[in-house]
C-alpha cells in the first residue's frame, strides 16, 4: 500500500469538520454518545468589527477555549471577562462539568485566568526562549 501525506497551513474548515465527524463516530462505536464540536463567541463595534472572540471545542463533558483574543485598544475593559464567562455558560447550558484552557507564559494571563476560578493542571516547559504552556481548568 502507498500513501500519500500532505501538510496544509491553514485548513479548509469543511477538513477540520471531517476529522471531528470521524472522532465522534469512532467514539459513539465505544458507546460515547457525546458529540466533540466547535464553538465561538464575538464582540463586534457600532460597524460590525470583531472587536474580541474566543473559540474552541466541547469533547466528552469539557468546553476547551483554544483562542481568546481582545482588541488592544478595547483590552482591561471586561470583554475577556465577558466572553469567558459566556464560555462557561454554555458549557454549564450543556452539561460540561469542567472548563480547560492553555497558554503560554509569555502572555502572562495565568492571573486573569485564575481571577475565573481557573487552577494550573500542570506547566510544560521547553518552549522557545524559555517559554512555557500552562495548562488550567476550572469547575462549571
Amino acid at each position: 500500500m502507498s500513501f500519500n501525506s500532505t501538510f496544509t497551513l491553514n485548513p479548509k474548515s469543511q477538513d477540520i469538520d471531517f476529522l471531528t465527524q470521524k472522532i465522534n463516530e469512532d467514539a459513539q462505536k465505544k458507546g460515547i454518545q457525546e458529540k466533540a464540536f466547535s464553538f465561538a463567541f464575538f464582540m463586534r463595534d457600532a460597524k460590525d468589527n470583531i472587536i474580541a472572540g474566543c473559540n474552541g471545542s466541547v469533547i466528552y463533558g469539557s468546553i476547551y477555549t483554544d483562542q481568546l483574543w481582545v482588541h488592544e485598544v478595547y483590552r482591561n475593559q471586561g470583554l475577556g471577562t465577558t466572553l469567558m464567562r459566556q464560555v462557561h455558560d454554555y458549557g454549564r447550558e450543556i452539561g460540561c462539568s469542567m472548563a480547560s484552557i492553555a497558554t503560554m507564559s509569555f502572555q502572562k494571563a495565568s492571573k486573569f485566568y485564575e481571577n475565573l476560578g481557573y487552577v494550573c493542571d500542570f506547566e510544560r516547559i521547553g518552549y522557545s526562549n524559555g517559554a512555557s504552556c500552562v495548562f488550567m481548568k476550572c469547575d462549571l
